[in-house]
């Protein structure tokens, strides 16, 4: 979740939006706190861990509530379409 929210394991999360490319998750999460969608980075304690490999590009899943899962994905389908597909 954002920082300022507070973690509720009731929440039925999915995933909405994946990534490796830290500038494209940075986007992904501003569009979803200017929106006010709760979210969840799922993986993101793996990016702090750069003893192991650090060209590694480890996977972070965006993950927000059921109810919120349409508006959150409409927000971010600008981020999923490949930039030859923008023109």
């Amino acid at each position: 979740m954002s920082s300022t929210d507070h973690f509720d394991p009731d929440l039925d999360l999915v995933v909405v939006f994946e990534t490796n490319d830290r500038v494209q998750l940075a986007m992904a999460t501003g569009l979803l706190e200017d929106a006010q969608i709760p979210f969840f980075a799922l993986g993101q304690i793996a990016t702090l861990v750069q003893d192991v490999d650090g060209f590694l590009r480890k996977w972070i899943r965006l993950q927000v509530p059921r109810n919120r899962e349409a508006e959150a994905r409409e927000l971010l389908a600008t981020l999923l379409v490949e930039p030859e597909e923008r023109g």
